[in-house]
């Protein structure tokens, strides 16, 4: 079964990709990285960069009877979304969707940008203000609710996955109907894989944000914060 493991860029994507491909490693299930044709764009892990219906059906191929973890941030569009529910409905494919206080993940985006543009990189460079994350964040909420509208997903959120590591492990494990060690699958994801860990800290935004900076962030994603969710 091919699964996609989805969350918006600094959402802490990358730690419930690792804890998804750690569960599956040690339950059975290797994780080779697939060939440039199936996955174009040089990274290190399998990623996905676009999605298409033919694609997907590569990749489900690929699959074969493994569990079989494929990271992601791009946005599905209706062939593929169409191709992805009837291939979801012989479990043949599913998703893990990863959650983020968008609040946060602005924070974080912040950071990534001063970061690029301290290296001259080009990634991240445009997020210089508040106002340039929020937006961008807002463009992936929409994104976001697509993944989240797909049937066979397992929600995650980086509260639990970076906190509460032994539930998302478990949740994870429970998803995949796999029987393994969770303290190893910690141990792994939290000493030896690399996650893009930034500060590490929970609702950040209650301490860095000024009132004003706040309210701003409470009105742009009305409905999406705590309490208010949308999806």
């Amino acid at each position: 079964m091919l699964v996609f493991s989805y969350g918006i860029p600094k959402s802490g994507s990358t730690l419930a990709f690792e804890l998804a491909k750690g569960v599956a490693r040690l339950g059975g299930h290797r994780q080779p990285k697939l060939p440039a044709a199936l996955l174009p764009g040089g990274h290190k892990v399998n990623f996905a960069q676009e999605l298409t219906a033919e694609a997907l059906r590569g990749l489900v191929s690929a699959a074969g009877s493994r569990i079989l973890v494929v990271k992601t941030h791009a946005c599905p569009g209706p062939d593929w979304v169409a191709e992805y529910r009837a291939l979801a409905a012989q479990g043949l494919v599913s998703a893990h969707v990863n959650w983020r206080d968008p609040r946060d993940i602005c924070l974080s985006l912040l950071d990534a940008g001063r970061l690029a543009r301290s290296r001259g990189e080009r990634a991240f460079s445009e997020f210089e203000t508040l106002e340039d994350a929020a937006a961008g964040v807002r463009r992936y909420l929409g994104e976001h609710a697509i993944w989240a509208g797909l049937p066979a997903t397992l929600k995650l959120d980086y509260a639990t996955c970076a906190f509460r590591t032994d539930a998302a492990i478990a949740a994870i494990k429970a998803d995949f109907g796999i029987a393994c060690p969770s303290w190893l699958v910690r141990v792994w994801v939290q000493r030896f894989a690399f996650t893009y860990r930034n500060k590490a800290v929970p609702a950040r935004h209650e301490a860095e944000l000024m009132p004003e900076q706040a309210e701003q962030l409470r009105q742009a994603f009305a409905g999406w914060l705590p309490g208010q969710e949308t999806v």
